[in-house]
C-alpha cells in the first residue's frame, strides 16, 4: 500500500481558513474509491526573521495509488487549487516530491501534470 503526504501552507494567521480548506480537501479525497486519508497536524510555523510564519496542514493519503486513483487524486488537487490559492502545496512520495509555490494557472497545470509519475510506485 503506497502512502503520499500532502502539505498545504497559507499566509500567517490563516489557521481558521486552513482548517476549513483541509477538511474540504480531506472530504474530496475520501470520495476516491480505494483511498484512505488521515489528518496531519495543523500548526503555525514561526518565520525566521519577522516572527511571522505560515499556517501548515497535512494529509496522508494511502492505498493502491495506481492509474485511475492517481488521476482521481490529480483531479481533486486541481479542483482544490482552483477553489483556493494556497501559498504552496507539496506532494511527497518517499524521497520524491513536487511543490507548487503561489501558483499561477499555468504552473498548476504543468506541475499537476507531473503527479501521475510522482504517485506511481516506481
Amino acid at each position: 500500500m503506497a502512502e503520499v503526504l500532502l502539505t498545504v501552507t497559507l499566509d500567517p494567521g490563516a489557521m481558521r481558513q486552513l482548517d476549513q480548506r483541509m477538511k474540504e480537501l480531506e472530504t474530496d479525497l475520501r470520495g476516491i474509491r480505494g483511498v484512505a486519508v488521515g489528518r496531519g497536524p495543523v500548526t503555525d510555523i514561526p518565520g525566521a526573521k519577522s516572527g511571522v510564519g505560515f499556517a501548515v496542514g497535512s494529509l496522508v493519503v494511502s492505498g493502491a495509488l495506481g492509474g485511475t486513483v492517481t488521476l482521481a487524486i490529480r483531479d481533486v488537487l486541481i479542483q482544490f487549487l482552483t477553489r483556493h490559492r494556497a501559498n504552496s502545496v507539496t506532494v511527497r512520495n518517499g524521497d520524491r516530491e513536487i511543490t507548487i509555490d503561489r501558483p499561477s494557472d499555468g504552473q498548476v497545470d504543468a506541475i499537476v501534470g507531473q503527479l501521475p509519475d510522482l504517485l506511481s510506485d516506481e
